[in-house]
């Protein structure tokens, strides 16, 4: 999609139609038929044409998994040039942590990271901070592609959740190319959506889809690298389903036909290794077969080339899988027009008794599900498959289980309201892992003395499922013993009597039994039972080699260090109107007009509190003991405030110098921010009409500071607060008398009388027009400095 003039096919029509109309969609198109161009194509056309379309100025475009397109983002940034997007696109992952406070035009994330973060409990920010993306998402326009790889046990359930309490507010599209007409049909009904599909005469007229043909073949053997040779021609690709029998097939490849015709690609492989494989894999096996270096290649990886990677071949071998997984990887082959490819399924390897391991795939209904898979594919060996027959087969495998896991929804739909009300009203990070995804993935690092590394649970590891660790325990302990060491696993507990000092320090203890691997997400193995190269990756192995894991880069010390300059009262609400107004506040408009139509708000009444928030949030600065402190500190620094009605919410700190001033003190500064929202409590009261409003605006300001503040201590504003509080209304739009109901003094208690409350006390609807304004008002308060 690059500038205007781009054709789109009926169905991309229809998606981009539905949505500036303002709806919702339920995309299912097979691989490689534009679906992405047609979930940005309404936004896009939007950002293009604003004065025809009220649309969300954000997107926001979650994938399952840190396996991002990359490419994605080349061709976007450039389009958002194009268009003049003053964000522009941006990556939100683990590995690529580059918004994390969610402020790009167009964001490349994962599930989640959307998820914790409309949910209040984001990967990516402290628990300080935790109220500060929801906004963000709710303000957005939703992508959510290749739904079906989702957790079904978190986060697909748990986005279904998000998008009923977000519907009629925020838009979105759900898409893949295996739903199940069951899952179809219900998500439609459930979720209020437009349902938009590829019919086969359609199908017909789209060029990527053209002339393409792949048949597949189930075999009735373990995957081998004999079998792989007898069918490659230019480019194979081989997927397994564990790492361990990916470098196993690679090894024996290698041997058959020279390391430089293969090419072996994992999840355990370092940051850099994996940027180069991956650029390698786009253009060998990409669409510009002028750009390939060698006529015939291999390709072995895991299921990171499911999603992200486009690229092509014209045979795929895999290991049985879930159907939707199965097609998935199919779409790796044959992918570009007048191109025909052969899919070859293989049965699952034996395990140790002899057994079919489908690992990772292990629990009952997974086990089922690639039983399932295997029999439909094995009754169909031999046939060529386009969309229609691939929607078969998915019927066939995956109605029973969505089925099921729909009916677990309905069963499990108040656990998971009641968790998610918990994460939004208290930022409690325990239930992502029912929520969002369980962790059952280890980090492995690699070091013979992990005292040395301060941070273990900042540094770069290898990600392993805890069944692989588990797996390879005894045998750790085998090959510790007949070498001699001391100890071959170990993990990191905290030191109690470190917890106040400032630095985190730890303790390492051996591993011991299966138990222990349930204690930590971090473990370190001895360099001597494990190897790495760029070849190979990450692996275990008695021979040991000289890969270490680097101590963690000291990124608080690379960061520049906030300052801030002398600022009045007036000064700073001026600035932080400025900022907002210029540029936060069409960010919110889409999201808070069509709340306020649902909650029966005024029309820009979100508007309206978000400009009172800002006007009143740093009251409680306008206390005695606060502006006694701001005094004295610029005295201690040389720079006395001469004139006595000048109150600050800022002081002028820059250097190290100043930070130390603060010591020569003598008195800390007290808070502010709950004491500020008692003192304009009645204001707030008396300006806006509607009590979801106003307890939103007060939940704001008592939070715009830490997410979780719920009580104040005792206050007493300066004489001149009145007068300052009027000039600050006043340029916020408001009638300056309302200053005369400031709160002038009070004592400390608890903030539940003001604060919302959990639903049903307080609807789900304000907690949502809160998380927009708290979002405004925390921006713009960080950003006015800088401006």
């Amino acid at each position: 999609m690059r500038g205007e003039g781009v054709k789109l096919f009926p169905f991309q029509k229809r998606t981009r139609e539905a949505l500036l109309k303002g709806l919702s969609v339920i995309l299912q198109a097979p691989t490689g038929a534009g679906k992405t161009l047609a979930a940005l194509s309404p936004f896009m056309e939007s950002r293009r044409r604003p004065e025809l379309y009220s649309f969300p100025r954000q997107c926001i475009y979650s994938v399952p998994m840190r396996v991002l397109a990359n490419q994605f983002v080349t061709e976007y940034r450039k389009i958002a040039e194009d268009l003049g997007l003053r964000k522009g696109v941006t990556i939100q992952t683990g590995d690529w942590p580059e918004d994390p406070t969610l402020e790009g035009d167009l964001i490349f994330t994962t599930i989640d990271q959307t998820l914790s973060s409309v949910l209040g409990i984001p990967y990516a920010l402290s628990l300080g901070r935790a109220n500060l993306n929801a906004g963000a998402v709710i303000g957005s326009y939703l992508v959510f592609d290749e739904f079906h790889l989702y957790p079904p046990e978190g986060a697909l359930k748990t986005t279904l959740e998000v998008l009923r309490l977000l519907k009629g507010v925020t838009p979105f599209v759900l898409m893949t190319a295996t739903f199940s007409s069951t899952m179809l049909a219900t998500l439609g009904e459930l979720l209020e959506a437009e349902i938009v599909t590829v019919p086969a005469k359609e199908l017909q007229e789209i060029p990527s889809q053209q002339g393409k043909m792949r048949r597949f073949y189930a075999l009735s053997e373990p995957l081998r690298a004999e079998k792989v040779l007898e069918h490659h021609d230019h480019r194979t690709l081989v997927i397994c389903n564990t790492v361990e029998r990916a470098q196993q097939i690679y090894t024996e490849l290698c041997r058959l036909v020279g390391a430089d015709r293969v090419i072996l690609l994992h999840s355990r492989f370092t940051p850099e290794d994996r940027d180069k494989k991956e650029e390698q894999v786009r253009r060998e096996f990409g669409k510009n077969k002028d750009a390939w270096s060698q006529k015939a290649l291999i390709l072995v990886a895991t299921q990171v080339v499911e999603v992200g990677l486009d690229i092509t071949c014209q045979n795929l071998h895999t290991e049985v899988a879930p159907a939707a997984s199965i097609l998935q990887r199919a779409g790796r082959c044959a992918r570009f027009p007048g191109e025909q490819g052969e899919v070859f399924i293989y049965a699952a390897p034996p395990d140790k008794q002899g057994k079919p391991n489908y690992a990772p795939y292990v629990s009952r209904s997974e086990i089922e599900l690639c039983e399932s898979t295997w029999r439909a594919f094995h009754a169909r060996s031999g046939m060529v498959f386009d969309f229609p027959a691939e929607q078969e087969v998915i019927d066939e495998v995956h109605t029973p289980v969505d089925k099921c896991l729909l009916e677990e929804m309905r069963r499990e739909e108040g656990q998971i309201w009641a968790l998610m009300e918990r994460a939004l009203a208290f930022s409690d990070p325990s239930v992502r892992r029912t929520l969002i995804r369980k962790v059952d993935s280890r980090t492995l690092l690699v070091h013979d003395n992990p005292e040395e590394l301060p941070s273990p649970f900042n540094c770069s590891g290898f990600s392993l499922w805890h069944g692989v660790l588990r797996g390879k325990l005894e045998e750790l302990e085998a090959w510790r013993e007949a070498k001699g060491l001391d100890w071959a696993l170990k993990y990191p507990v905290e030191i109690e009597e470190e917890k106040d000092t400032g630095t985190t320090k730890y303790r390492w203890l051996p591993v011991r039994s299966q138990k222990d691997l349930s204690t930590s997400l971090v473990f370190v193995v001895h360099p001597s039972l494990v190897a790495y190269d760029e070849e190979l990756g990450f692996r275990f192995t008695p021979d040991g080699g000289n890969y270490q894991t680097q101590p963690v880069r000291k990124e608080r010390e690379e960061r520049e260090p906030f300052t801030y300059q002398l600022e009045s009262y007036t000064e700073h609400v001026r600035a932080m109107l400025h900022l907002y107004r210029s540029e936060l506040a069409e960010r919110l408009k889409y999201a808070a007009s069509r709340l306020e139509q649902k909650l029966g708000f005024p029309c820009g009444g979100i508007d309206r509190a978000v400009r009172l928030a800002i006007a009143l949030h740093d009251l409680g600065k306008l206390d005695e003991r606060w502006q006694a402190w701001v005094r004295a500190y610029q005295e201690a620094i040389g720079e006395p405030v001469g004139d006595k009605d000048f109150l600050a919410v800022h002081t002028h700190m820059e250097t190290p110098e100043h930070r130390e001033a603060t010591k020569r003190v003598g008195f800390s500064r007290p808070s502010h921010a709950g004491e500020g929202t008692i003192a304009g409590a009645k204001i707030a009261h008396l300006v806006l009409e509607q009590e979801g409003l106003r307890r939103a605006v007060i939940t704001a300001v008592a939070r715009h500071h830490s997410a979780q503040a719920k009580s104040f201590g005792a206050y007493r504003l300066c004489p001149q607060a009145h007068k300052v509080l009027r000039e600050a209304l006043e340029e916020a739009g408001f009638d300056g008398s309302f200053a005369e109901h400031c709160l002038m003094r009070a004592p400390g208690t608890k903030l539940e009388n003001q604060i919302l409350r959990l639903p049903p006390d307080d609807p789900h609807g304000w907690w949502l027009a809160y998380f927009l304004i708290v979002r405004a008002l925390r921006l713009a308060d960080g950003k006015s400095q800088a401006e």
